[in-house]
């Protein structure tokens, strides 16, 4: 006798498509594919298209060139700006999938850990929460406030507004309660929360394989990954679920991000065969 998820009835949970190395699936891994392995500088030098001249970038992480148009990390690099500062990126996913009473829901958005810390507010604070931090803070911080020390007053009064500007449109749902949890606290490198995402996300980056992809390339290159993982089991055991919240920092090329997992498995009793 043994117990099945419902949406596993006719086969085995992936074991044999090369899950088992906690790479997410649909993912091209980093040795053994047909995927270039770039070095970092290959990552540099960029090709140049024979037809047009134009530039053309490999990405390292799906093999997809800029004359595909396909994978938004092939892109050409950007002018640099502000002095020639390197612009990290920001991703937002939002996919999921389902099957029965069987589901996996993830949520990415970037997560502006500093800009709280400048407004004096938790992540979880509402927009009333931070547009009232806002006028508090400009009153206080404003040059024309701060005659002794113009020159210092400004500079604090733009960061200010930069922090206002970065979260203003939130509602609390930027939200990481990791104080809070400090039994299921985990803290990890990138390379290891790929395993973990795998783990738990699986079905819905088989189901799409690009925003899986893009999922894998931010954990991965984030230096430090701080994870909250909750687990529930209904009575009877019929249904699990498991909630994994995140934050991914660190990383060279994308600012911190909260990523967001959620996963219900509805399970049926069958006689063992």
């Amino acid at each position: 006798m043994a117990w099945w998820p419902a949406c596993c009835r006719s086969e085995a949970f992936h074991a044999d498509e090369g899950t088992e190395s906690g790479e997410l699936p649909g993912v091209v891994a980093d040795a053994g594919t047909d995927a270039p392995e770039a070095s970092e500088a290959e990552e540099t030098q960029p090709e140049v298209g024979p037809e047009f001249g134009m530039e053309v970038r490999i990405c390292p992480v799906s093999g997809l060139s800029t004359l595909q148009g396909a994978c938004p990390f092939a892109k050409p690099k950007a002018k640099a700006k502000d002095g020639g500062k390197k612009q990290k990126a920001s991703v937002k996913l939002d996919f999921k999938w389902k099957q029965d009473e069987s589901m996996v829901v993830i949520k990415v958005c970037a997560h502006h850990t500093d800009a709280f810390t400048t407004m004096e507010l938790p992540n979880s604070a509402s927009q009333e929460e931070i547009k009232k931090q806002y006028k508090a803070l400009s009153l206080i911080h404003h040059p024309d406030k701060n005659q002794d020390d113009v020159e210092a007053a400004t500079e604090r009064f733009q960061r200010i507004k930069d922090a206002y500007a970065l979260i203003k449109d939130t509602d609390g749902e930027l939200a990481f309660p990791w104080d809070q949890h400090p039994e299921k606290q985990q803290v990890m490198k990138g390379d290891e929360a790929v395993a973990v995402f795998a783990e738990v996300g699986l079905e819905a980056c088989e189901e799409h394989h690009f925003q899986g992809l893009q999922l894998r390339h931010l954990v991965k290159s984030s230096e430090e990954v701080k994870v909250l993982k909750f687990d529930k089991e209904s009575e009877g055991g019929h249904i699990t679920e498991c909630w994994l919240d995140a934050i991914c920092a660190g990383s060279p090329h994308f600012v911190s991000h909260l990523v967001k997992v959620y996963r219900r498995d509805a399970w049926e009793y069958h006689d063992a065969k």
